[in-house]
């Protein structure tokens, strides 16, 4: 039910390692290459192949090639398949991308395609002057819209051969603003040279240099030799990635063998019990800042202490602040409200005589009845989840959102955590705003009000999901009260 933000936070972490700062191929025997601390004096074209892992366990590769264009600058590709289990099913998720750069490594056009078992999305960005032009194309379905960026902007992947070709020193930190079409956000990626330290590798002990790169918050540090090898990457979540040949690349297990759901539940102290019952719930939790869920605090959901953090959670709805509405009836790339075909298939659930409680009840058991309760890995919008007709929680609440506001509900989306079947599990839900007052709603589960086991921890249209990618692992919960 949750597997795509599952899977979109573990595409997220293997674009950061496929975003390696400097690459092997441009060190195997080049006489452009001075030192790592004086950078190269050119980029050679030649392809590198990298095995994916998860705790040690194979789920993927990825390639990656970089072709001088002269003046023109250069052409960046990277190719990734991924193979991997969820609640018992084996899904593979094919990624591509590619970016056109001038000589100084600055963005000026790229593509982003995802495939999957279900779904397809492509983004396709151009950049002028301060000004992106994006296309987001779901299935059949196009959306276009423009965003203003820095003048010397980067992408992700592009960051490390500009770093490479400048050369970085020991105790150096540079910092340059990115853009990143897999979450469709920007912000600065630093890159710092740690010094040198000792590593066990292959049941050697190497020195080695420590790179350090970091964006939004999560790191990603590699280990490479003063001839600029890569001999290991690594971030959070146990991913790490490991040079190889095209052969070993492509060898795959004849089964896939990492199982997201066990690899991010968090059990917690005490197990719930007559959970639609409960009408309050005190948690303790750790691994999350108190300040990470002030601005969600509500009188469902509040902060009772920061040290240790305790919520107190209910099923009690929240005040509405009238000026937050007009943003929570926009259509957006993901929630396309607007569409020709969402509004017509609003007008075919309802009969246009409902109040809004009704009319958003209708809509939960709507959702939840017609969508096919399997988990898919997507980035997609409201329209196509309407095509498709399959899904997990995203899907759910991306199709729910888009037509609780086409009939003009003003309604969010929460991203956290839900218990089911003796576990926390990450998940998403909408909120719609009724006679004044929130209500968490769940058409996954089929809920109208959503129970108190819902923990939320961000809200928006999904463009700020990655923003959960440093406290995966580290949360745990403690449970405090009950009541009935």
């Amino acid at each position: 039910m949750k597997r795509r933000i599952y899977l979109t936070l573990l595409i997220f972490l293997w674009l950061t390692l496929s975003g390696r700062l400097i690459y092997t191929s441009y060190f195997q025997g080049s006489a452009g290459y001075i030192s790592l601390e004086t950078g190269l004096k050119e980029l050679p074209d030649e392809s590198e192949w990298m095995n994916i892992f998860h705790d040690g366990r194979k789920m993927g590769y990825s390639t990656y090639t970089i072709e001088n264009k002269g003046q023109a600058g250069y052409k960046i590709k990277s190719s990734s398949h991924l193979n991997v289990v969820f609640g018992g099913l084996e899904s593979e998720v094919h990624l591509e991308s590619a970016a056109s750069i001038d000589t100084l490594f600055r963005l000026n056009n790229f593509s982003f395609w995802m495939q999957s078992d279900q779904y397809s999305t492509r983004v396709e960005g151009s950049k002028s002057g301060t000004t992106m032009s994006l296309n987001f194309i779901q299935g059949e379905d196009t959306s276009v819209s423009q965003i203003e960026v820095p003048e010397d902007l980067y992408t992700y992947t592009a960051i490390q051969p500009m770093v490479a070709s400048k050369g970085i020193e020991i105790g150096e930190t540079i910092k340059v603003p990115a853009y990143d079409p897999m979450s469709n956000e920007m912000a600065d990626v630093t890159i710092s040279h740690e010094g040198k330290e000792i590593q066990e590798i292959a049941g050697n002990n190497m020195i080695l240099n420590k790179l350090r790169i970091e964006f939004k918050g999560i790191p990603s540090i590699m280990w490479l030799d003063d001839n600029g090898l890569t001999y290991k990457e690594e971030t959070i979540m146990g991913m790490t990635m490991e040079r190889t040949t095209p052969e070993e690349a492509m060898l795959r297990a004849q089964t896939a063998e990492v199982d997201l759901v066990s690899g991010f539940e968090i059990k917690p102290s005490h197990t719930l019990n007559r959970v639609s019952k409960i009408k309050e719930l005190v948690l303790e939790i750790e691994g999350i800042s108190p300040a990470t869920l002030e601005a969600l605090s509500s009188e469902r959901q509040q902060i009772v202490s920061t040290n240790p953090l305790r919520l107190k959670l209910s099923t009690k709805p929240s005040a509405v602040d009238p000026e937050q509405l007009k943003v929570h009836l926009k259509a957006s790339n993901m929630i396309q409200s607007d569409h020709p075909l969402i509004v017509d298939q609003l007008n075919k659930i309802l009969s246009g005589k409902e109040t809004r409680t009704k009319a958003s009840q209708t809509i939960t058991q709507w959702v939840y009845g017609y969508l096919e309760k399997r988990p898919v890995a997507s980035i997609s919008g409201a329209v196509e989840i309407l095509n498709t007709g399959v899904g997990d929680c995203t899907e759910h609440t991306t199709l729910y959102t888009a037509l609780s506001r086409a009939e003009g509900i003003p309604t969010k989306v929460h991203i956290g955590l839900v218990y089911v079947q003796g576990r926390f599990l990450f998940h998403a839900w909408p909120v719609v705003a009724i006679n004044g007052i929130w209500i968490d709603v769940d058409p996954s589960l089929n809920q109208f009000p959503a129970d108190a086991t819902h923990i939320a921890l961000l809200e928006g249209d999904f463009e700020n999901l990655t923003d959960l990618i440093p406290i995966l692992g580290n949360i745990k919960i403690k449970v405090i009260e009950q009541q009935y």
